[in-house]
């Protein structure tokens, strides 16, 4: 039975195409409605109804495919709505309403805010780069040169690292 509502109503795009010249003529779509009742020998109101329920069964089903695909969620694709692919003719028709929310904007995520052990670990970047910074030189520290260093030889002054002095 419901698949004889879902080809009769395919065949009259009066009853699903809004773009469709007579989809506001309630007298065609009435009549559109008799000859689905009479192809599917299924009283006009029962198939009316039908037809709304799968209709909006579909477009719950498009939508719960969709925002599953969008959230990036995991888990793998459910099992598909048996009328899924029939009544995917309604595609080029129907488009989703965007959904709205009560919750205010949000100023910062949790994905924005660092971890604990990413700030102790700012934090000792912070510290060590203090550290290997060179103080600023004298005038009188500047003006001596290693070799008149006494006890200094070059290999020493090679192994030193940057920014270490040595007293």
């Amino acid at each position: 039975m419901v698949d004889k509502i879902i080809v009769a109503v395919c065949g009259r795009p009066e009853l699903y195409d809004s773009t469709n010249y007579y989809y506001r003529d309630k007298y065609r779509k009435d009549l559109a409605w008799r000859g689905v009742s009479e192809d599917t020998g299924v009283a006009e109101d029962v198939c009316r109804k039908k037809w709304k329920g799968l209709r909006d069964t579909y477009l719950r089903e498009r939508r719960k495919e969709l925002e599953t695909r969008r959230s990036g969620a995991a888990a793998g694709p459910g099992k598909k709505w048996r009328f899924s692919a029939v009544l995917s003719f309604l595609d080029p028709f129907v488009t989703l309403r965007p959904t709205t929310s009560n919750m205010g904007p949000v100023e910062e995520t949790a994905e924005d805010l660092p971890t604990p052990a990413q700030e102790e670990t700012e934090k000792t970047n912070r510290d060590d780069t203090e550290d290997r910074c060179p103080p600023p030189e004298t005038p009188a520290a500047s003006s001596v040169s290693e070799s008149q260093v006494p006890g200094s030889s070059s290999s020493a002054a090679a192994s030193t690292p940057i920014g270490v002095y040595m007293s």
